[in-house]
This record gives structure tokens, sequence and C-alpha cells, in this order.
């Protein structure tokens, strides 16, 4: 996946959000406000952008305007970017700096918190830091599943993006009954989840594949998902060789096709 790390421009999306509809009535001192933690949010010195987060984070999600909302959402690009050059310079064995876990997840649970559409693109971005960043792309339904399905699908997505790809679609197919999928998203999703599950695969992927198709309930997934509940050599098929990964994958198989049946949703 491509992620925009120039500080240019994540300036120029704070700006170009100022442009927007205040979500609420403001007072003059209080834009000026929101800018001024706007900046400091975007900039380069740590303890102000830490300050400014603590703040952001006490203000109520309706209060945030265009501005303030558009410094999150570049921020959480900003650090998006960041960590995939961090996995990058990892890989080819380079010294890393220290990470900003504390910073990063709390960028995303604000970003979260806004529950503005406009934020998807970030968020997918996200995909891999945990159940916050699930739940809230999951509950924009249909309209955030072309960017988590891009995750889903790019051979640039670290597994644990995958991963959280996958659970993020489930909740979505779960909650279809109140949020509503259409018939050609649904076909997508059985194209993915067909996808996941055929070919070699890490546990973790192939697990969050089997909690798809079920929630799916299609014949021919489930007739997949049986199998892999009873036939070890299903799972050696698809590269789970270790005794206790088999069991792992027949476990959550007979689970998955459990609640597929009237058992409780995957939270």
């Amino acid at each position: 996946m491509t992620r925009r790390s120039s500080s240019v421009a994540f300036s120029l999306v704070a700006l170009l959000w100022a442009a927007g509809t205040q979500p609420v009535s403001m007072r003059a001192q209080e834009v000026l406000d929101q800018r001024v933690l706007a900046t400091q949010l975007l900039g380069s010195d740590k303890a102000q952008r830490d300050r400014a987060l603590a703040a952001i984070r006490g203000l109520e999600p309706a209060r945030i305007g265009p501005e303030l909302r558009g410094a999150l959402i570049a921020a959480l690009e900003r650090e998006n970017a960041r960590t995939r050059i961090r996995h990058e310079a990892g890989e080819r064995g380079e010294t890393l700096e220290p990470r900003e876990d504390d910073f990063y997840g709390n960028v995303a649970e604000a970003v979260a918190a806004l529950r503005d559409p406009r934020s998807i693109p970030a968020l997918a971005g996200a995909l891999g830091t945990g159940l916050l960043v699930v739940r809230a792309l999951a509950a924009f339904g249909e309209l955030a599943v072309p960017a988590v399905l891009a995750v889903v699908t790019s051979p640039a997505s670290l597994t644990h993006e995958v991963d959280d790809g996958l659970r993020t679609l489930t909740l979505m197919v779960e909650n279809r009954a109140s949020a509503p999928l259409s018939e050609g998203t649904l076909g997508r999703l059985r194209q993915v989840a067909g996808h996941r599950l055929s070919g070699k695969s890490f546990v973790t992927t192939l697990c969050s594949a089997i909690d798809l198709a079920a929630a799916l309930d299609d014949r021919a997934l489930t007739e997949t998902i049986e199998r892999l509940a009873t036939e070890p050599q299903e799972a050696i098929a698809r590269g789970v060789t270790d005794p206790s990964d088999i069991e792992r994958v027949q476990r959550r198989a007979a689970v998955a096709l459990a609640r597929a049946h009237g058992g409780a949703p995957l939270r």
C-alpha cells in the first residue's frame, strides 16, 4: 500500500479541510485554539505533539472543526507511513528509531472517535493496530469496504494488516442486518474469502478467513470450512504444519460453523 509521508502534503490536507462546513457552531476563539492545536499536532516537536493530542482527546468529537479534523487524519496517515518505513528499515537490518506506539494508538483512537467517512483511508492504513480500528471501520459498513478490500488483497500488506482487514469484513457481514451490504459487495467478499481459504497461508490469516467465510453463509465456503474442521490434511495443504496450529485451525473452523448456525457473533 502506498502511504504519503510528506509533511507538506499533510499540511495541505489540513488547510483544504478548513474550507469545509463546521460540524457545530464554533466561537472565533475556539476556531483559533483548534488551529493552534492542529499546527502543533503536525509539527516536529514531540512534546508539543503529545500535549496537543492530549488536549484534542479531551474535546467532544462533534466540536472538532474541519481544520483540526484534517490535522488528526493527516497525523494518522503520517504515523501509518512512519510505521511502514520502520518495517522496511527493519527488513533491511537497519538501526531503528524508538517507537511511539502510544502516540500512534492515541491518534488512531481520536480519528476513530470522529466517525467521519473522510477518515476511512487513514483508518484502513492503520489496520493491524488492533480492534479499535477494526470496529471503527466496520461501523462504516459498505462505505469502507473498498478501502478494507484494498488492504486485504494488496501483495504489499503485512500479515497482521490482512488479518485485521478480514476481521473488519467479518464484522461488516455480521452486522449487515442493521447496515446492509449490496449483493455485489457480498459477491466480492465471497471471492476474497474463497481465495484466502484456498492458498498457502499463515495460521492467523487462515483463521480470520474462516471467520469471514462462515459469516457469509455460502454453501461452497461452508463445505471448505467443514473439511478444515475435520480433516487435518486440509490445514497442512494450506501451509499449516505445526500440530498445535493444525488443532487451532480445526477448533476455529468448528467454532465458526457453530456461530454461523446460531452462535454468538465474533467480537
